[in-house]
């Protein structure tokens, strides 16, 4: 399933809808990794409350997200 970026100003917002697959994980990681990019973003924020438990594989893969992102100049927030 895809997740919805919203631009809000500066930031983007990601908020997960439902379970994600590991092929949708690194979906999102790329999408919001080029999207701040192209529009210079200052922060993003991902929502994931909706999400019970998350495996190994989420949470790696959103950690590489928060370290990619950082490396392109911005801030995340994991809610």
């Amino acid at each position: 399933m895809l997740v919805p970026i919203l631009k809000q100003g500066d930031y983007l917002i990601a908020s997960v809808q439902s379970e994600l697959s590991d092929a949708d994980l690194l979906k999102l990681r790329d999408d919001l990794v080029s999207r701040v990019g192209e529009f210079r973003s200052r922060g993003v924020i991902v929502d994931v409350t909706i999400l019970d438990v998350m495996d190994s594989f989420a949470t790696r893969t959103l950690r590489s997200m928060a370290h990619m992102i950082m490396l392109r100049g911005a801030k995340t927030v994991i809610v």
